[in-house]
């Protein structure tokens, strides 16, 4: 059994324009992770570098892993490397707000909660994106804790659900985080959405 506090993971691959930005979020939280496990996938670009360089200028606990196959084998290897109970994940790509850590991560004070479901807003930068964006995301009006299947770009659970339902499906390239979702869902674990648990 793993310590009870909060491991941060997240995959990488190629994301040298968008890496530092998350990093970033990340500084800003109001409460940090105990462990921070980023996993490249076999970067071809500056990304790794990166990485090491916002590292070394800011001090910041992380460990790089380089281990090369899709995002779900990442997020496993990440997982079997954690040494804490509960698993926060989200997506290089995504910005955190600041309060995201300390929301998603609250609800587990509850020993009965096994996952924690946060929400996540589309950045659009154009009328098509904001048209796209309506049906390819879920719409805060429409978020009900019965139905929601959270993305990996704002979840949290505990390591043995993870275990439970044999970790990400690495068989899978696309849609691979609801996949996991709908595993944990007929499992029977309990599920909590904060929808202010934003990304």
């Amino acid at each position: 059994m793993g310590k009870t506090g909060v491991t941060l993971i997240t995959t990488v691959l190629n994301e040298q324009n968008s890496i530092h930005e998350f990093l970033k979020s990340y500084t800003q939280q109001s409460k940090k992770a105990n462990e921070f496990i980023i996993v490249d996938g076999g970067s071809k670009d500056k990304t790794c570098e990166i990485i090491k360089q916002f590292v070394q200028s800011s001090g910041m606990p992380l460990k790089l892993v380089v281990k090369k196959g899709n995002r779900s084998y990442g997020r496993n290897t990440a997982i079997k490397l954690a040494s804490n109970d509960i698993i926060a994940c989200s997506d290089v790509g995504c910005v955190l707000d600041s309060h995201w850590i300390e929301r998603i991560t609250a609800p587990f004070s509850n020993k009965k909660i096994d996952v924690v479901s946060g929400f996540y807003y589309p950045r659009a930068n154009s009328i098509l994106e904001k048209c796209i964006s309506v049906y390819t995301c879920v719409m805060p009006d429409r978020l009900s804790e019965d139905t929601y299947l959270p993305s990996s770009r704002s979840i949290a659970f505990r390591k043995s659900a993870w275990e439970g339902v044999g970790g990400y499906p690495e068989e899978l390239d696309t849609c691979e985080d609801l996949v996991f979702a709908k595993r944990l869902k007929r499992a029977n674990y309990k599920f909590k959405l904060v929808k202010n648990a934003v990304v």
